[in-house]
C-alpha cells in the first residue's frame, strides 16, 4: 500500500477522532493486518496482497449512537463524494485512492435495505460481524486511538465467511487466514481462538469447523478442540 494511500486513511481516522465518532467505530476488513504490525510491535507477517480499496468501518452498537454529524460533508474536503450501490441505495464515500463503506450486524430476518445512521449516511447489513466485537485492542498511532478486532476474532469470521466470498477471491482470503494463524503463533496467542470460539454459537462454530476442515487447517482446529 502506497504513503499517500496511508496518509489520507489517517487524516480520515483524525477527522473521525476530532467528531467524537471514532470510539463507535471498529475497523474491519483487510486494513486491520497493516495496523496489527504495529499493536505487535512489527511481529505480524507482510501480506503483499494488502491492496485493498475498501475501507471498512464495523459499527457494533449503532443504537447507542447519540451525535449528529453530516459526514459526506466533512469528508467533501479531503476528496470524498457519495456514491450509492444497487437498488437497496447503499452509501459508499469514493476517493480516487479507496472507498469507504459503513457496516452493521444484520439480526434476524434478512432485511434488502441499509441502516441508517445519525452521520447523513447509511450502513450495510452483514451476518456474522458480531464475531469481530467478541475481543478488541486497542491502538494508539500518531496520537489517533482506534480499535481492531483481535486477530483471533480476525481469523474466525473470515474462515466462517470464506464460502461466501466469491470462488476468484478464496485462494486469496485463505492466504490471509494461513497468515493470521503465523502471527497468532508468533505473538503467542494462539490459545485465543479458543477463547473466542467457545463465544460463538454453537450452529457457527460447526460451520467454522467444516470451513476450516476445507481450508485444511489442522492447527487451528487442533488449537480449538485442546
Amino acid at each position: 500500500m502506497e504513503r499517500k494511500h496511508i496518509n489520507l486513511l489517517l487524516k480520515v481516522l483524525r477527522l473521525l477522532q476530532k467528531q467524537g465518532v471514532i470510539n463507535n467505530l471498529i475497523i474491519a476488513g483487510s486494513w486491520c493486518i497493516y495496523f496489527y504490525k504495529f499493536y505487535f510491535h512489527k511481529k505480524a507477517p507482510i501480506i503483499a496482497s494488502l491492496r485493498t480499496r475498501d475501507i471498512d468501518f464495523f459499527v457494533p452498537n449503532p443504537k447507542s449512537i447519540n451525535r449528529k454529524i453530516n459526514l459526506p460533508a466533512l469528508l467533501k474536503d479531503l476528496g470524498f463524494i457519495v456514491d450509492f450501490r444497487g437498488e437497496e441505495g447503499y452509501m459508499r464515500l469514493l476517493h480516487p485512492y479507496f472507498f469507504i463503506e459503513f457496516l452493521v450486524v444484520e439480526k434476524g430476518k434478512s432485511l434488502n435495505k441499509p441502516y441508517s445512521l445519525p452521520w447523513g449516511i447509511n450502513a450495510q447489513r452483514l451476518r456474522f460481524l458480531d464475531i469481530l466485537s467478541l475481543k478488541t485492542i486497542r491502538l494508539n498511532i500518531k496520537d489517533i486511538k482506534i480499535t481492531l478486532p483481535h486477530p483471533s476474532c480476525f481469523l474466525l469470521h473470515k474462515v466462517i465467511i470464506f464460502k461466501r466470498r466469491e470462488k476468484d477471491r478464496r485462494a486469496k482470503e485463505a492466504t490471509q487466514i494461513r497468515r493470521l494463524v503465523e502471527l497468532l503463533e508468533k505473538v503467542n496467542q494462539i490459545d485465543s481462538l479458543k477463547e473466542v470460539y467457545l463465544r460463538i454459537h454453537p450452529k457457527w462454530r460447526k460451520r467454522i469447523l467444516n470451513n476450516l476442515r476445507e481450508l485444511k487447517e489442522e492447527k487451528v482446529i487442533q488449537a480449538l478442540s485442546d
